[in-house]
């Protein structure tokens, strides 16, 4: 991985990355030549949480971005639980800390990693790697 955001001055970053290694798909340049990345940006950064966007088209506009970008972030992180869970052997618990910041959530970290298999196409009561080693439910 090579993207890198680099603060250049102030309040000044630039985003640099290979199109053919880092986005292959082309996802990144997408989001940032329709204006979709630069919107959920403005929204992340409004500390007023959604406050005065100056009209309901403004409002809108920030809303779809902020959807389309927290749609596309959401199936990456259901990938990497997969990651996490199936390659590095994860338990629940850990899974549970690195996606909520919470050991306790292992359910819904549980859902996350489902949710992921069904994105992949794969059997989502398929024993992972971890329960096959362990014969147990982590």
């Amino acid at each position: 991985m090579t993207i890198t955001v680099s603060k250049t001055a102030g309040n000044k970053a630039e985003i640099t990355w290979d199109p053919k290694t880092d986005d292959p798909r082309g996802w990144l340049a997408k989001i940032i030549e329709n204006g979709n990345l630069e919107d959920a940006l403005t929204a992340l950064g409004d500390e007023r949480e959604a406050g005065d966007t100056g009209s309901e088209h403004n409002a809108r506009r920030l809303a779809h971005a902020t959807g389309t970008l927290a749609r596309l972030l959401e199936r990456r992180e259901q990938h990497l639980a997969v990651r996490l869970k199936n390659t590095y052997r994860l338990t629940w618990s850990q899974l549970a800390s690195v996606l909520f910041e919470d050991p306790g959530k292992r359910s819904s970290a549980q859902r996350k990693y489902e949710a992921g298999l069904r994105q992949m196409g794969r059997p989502v009561n398929a024993p992972t790697l971890d329960d096959a080693v362990s014969g147990s439910e982590n």
